[in-house]
């Protein structure tokens, strides 16, 4: 799984890449976690960043951050396959 943070390194954008590797290492997920800051790239998702992509697709734009329960949602509907949920 690729996850990026795509930003220009705004503190929203920091804040949503940190929440993203918070929930990656509870969750123990097999993750490639970036956080994209070049400028080119974050330009094409302007004035909506920071945006949250899921090998390719786009899970979340904008400054109203996801919280950890919501980032954890969208990671488990993007792939199922590689985040299962605890049952206790």
């Amino acid at each position: 799984m690729k996850i990026e943070v795509i930003g220009p390194g705004c503190p929203f954008c920091k804040r949503l890449y940190n929440r993203v590797r918070e929930v990656a290492e509870a969750e123990r997920l097999q993750a490639e976690i970036l956080h994209v800051k070049d400028l080119k790239t974050a330009w094409k998702y302007f004035p909506h960043t920071p945006v949250l992509l899921v090998d390719g697709r786009v899970l979340h734009r904008g400054k109203r951050l996801p919280s950890k329960e919501r980032i954890l949602e969208l990671l488990r509907e993007s792939r199922p396959d590689t985040v299962q949920e605890v049952t206790k």
